[in-house]
């Protein structure tokens, strides 16, 4: 009887891991009856084991599907897949109850708990392997989590202002409960694409960090300009993020600082602390080179105000502050020392570029953006702007900004520069 059961979840899995995402099936509901089915079985043990018992062949068919970019077809589910694979493995993401309702709402504790994380391995590295296959697999997946990660917080962002605005009316209007849901999806939707890139970040670092690709320095620097983004938001003092959360309307329970800032906390430790010392660096001038880079935001993830002052040991977090110390049931030791030497390490970096930077004349500076250095000349036609701003514009377009002639490389400047002089 034991072996007929686990053949039928076998057969099931291989139905669905077929038939999920095949265009000739047109029924949207069906669609989503598959889908959803597939999100369910990766979330149990007995049945994920299943799908990693159909063949290799059909596994990677599945795990190439899950990758397609998201821009062209539903994608909210297909990152549920992916994050389901994943949770158990990320930064402080071995939760099986929110973290922070437990804190505020101790009748929580007595509620079901959440599944058990059972990632897969398995999965992970055909993800891992699909990834490096060509030139074009990971950027256009990547771009296109990046661009909803974008469209997802910069909507939930909205949606609080639009709900602090009707909690600060003297007449006190209900917020529609439909809105509050849709609130707390996009926020939700923000956590989960952030570890989806937790999660590809810790598989196939060199994506980002391997500037011989030819994507990989804009791929970081978008990274690196949407982690600072959220960071700002959340961490800022006295702010909205924190006001609407204060407020704990129904619906909106699981929009709390932990799950955001355990996910961006994840990403920011795998870029500065655990992998080499020249990727680790690459990461860190990329950082502090986007213009929204804050070091107060990175010192509130351990419940400090401001830096502290270079080689003094970090004092205790205000209680009344938020802290990843106070999670230390979901936060490892481990973990906890990765982000005090992640603090450490920017504070010292960042005393350093600003005593190493020097006044750039208005000439010298990226016509585009105002905030980096020209480093890049675009050829044939000579015009100039900073790296950040013409890789993210080749994206989308190959005319150059200033005389729409069609860009047919891309050079550094400094070298060009060089060329020049010595000539």
């Amino acid at each position: 009887m034991e072996h007929s059961y686990e053949e039928t979840l076998t057969r099931l899995a291989a139905i669905l891991a077929k038939h999920f995402a095949d265009t000739r099936i047109v029924g949207t509901d069906i669609r989503d009856s598959l889908m959803q089915a597939l999100a369910s079985y990766v979330c149990y043990p007995h049945s994920l084991r299943a799908v990693e018992r159909i063949p290799e062949e059909q596994r990677i068919a599945m795990v190439r599907n899950l990758l397609a970019p998201y821009e062209q077809r539903p994608w909210a589910q297909t990152n549920w897949i992916l994050v389901r694979l994943w949770r158990g493995c990320g930064f402080g993401y071995r939760y099986t109850r929110l973290p922070h309702l437990l804190k505020t709402k101790l009748e929580d504790a007595n509620l079901p708990s959440l599944q058990k994380p059972c990632p897969s391995t398995l999965l992970q590295q055909h993800m891992a392997d699909l990834l490096q296959q060509g030139p074009d697999v990971a950027p256009s997946f990547l771009n296109s989590v990046l661009n909803q990660l974008n469209w997802a917080f910069s909507e939930f962002i909205g949606m609080i202002q639009e709900i602090q605005q009707a909690a600060e009316r003297l007449e006190r209007n209900f917020v529609d409960s439909r809105q509050l849901k849709v609130c707390a999806t996009c926020f939700d939707l923000s956590v989960s694409l952030l570890r989806v890139l937790e999660m590809t970040i810790t598989l196939v670092p060199e994506i980002f960090l391997d500037w011989t690709r030819p994507t990989s320095e804009m791929l970081l620097r978008r990274l690196a300009q949407l982690l600072n983004q959220v960071l700002n938001r959340v961490t800022a003092e006295r702010n909205l993020f924190d006001r609407v959360v204060t407020l704990r309307l129904p619906g909106l329970e699981s929009v709390d600082h932990y799950p955001i800032l355990v996910a961006v906390t994840g990403i920011l430790v795998q870029l500065l602390v655990r992998g080499p010392a020249s990727e680790r660096e690459r990461a860190t001038s990329v950082l502090l080179a986007d213009p929204c880079f804050q070091l107060r935001s990175i010192c509130y993830l351990l419940g400090q105000p401001e830096p502290p002052a270079p080689g003094t040991a970090l004092p205790a977090p205000d209680r009344k502050r938020f802290s990843l110390q106070s999670y230390a049931d979901y936060i490892s030791a481990d973990e906890l020392a990765q982000v005090e030497q992640m603090l450490a390490h920017l504070t010292s970096a960042s005393a350093q570029a600003a005593a190493a930077s020097l006044p750039t004349s208005e000439e010298d500076l990226c016509p585009i953006c105002y905030a980096h250095p020209i480093s890049a000349v675009f050829q044939p036609c000579g015009h100039k702007s900073c790296k950040a701003c013409i890789n993210q514009h080749l994206m989308n377009n190959k005319d150059c900004f200033f005389c729409k002639a069609t860009i047919v490389s891309v050079e550094d400047w400094a070298n060009t520069s060089t060329t020049s002089s010595a000539a």
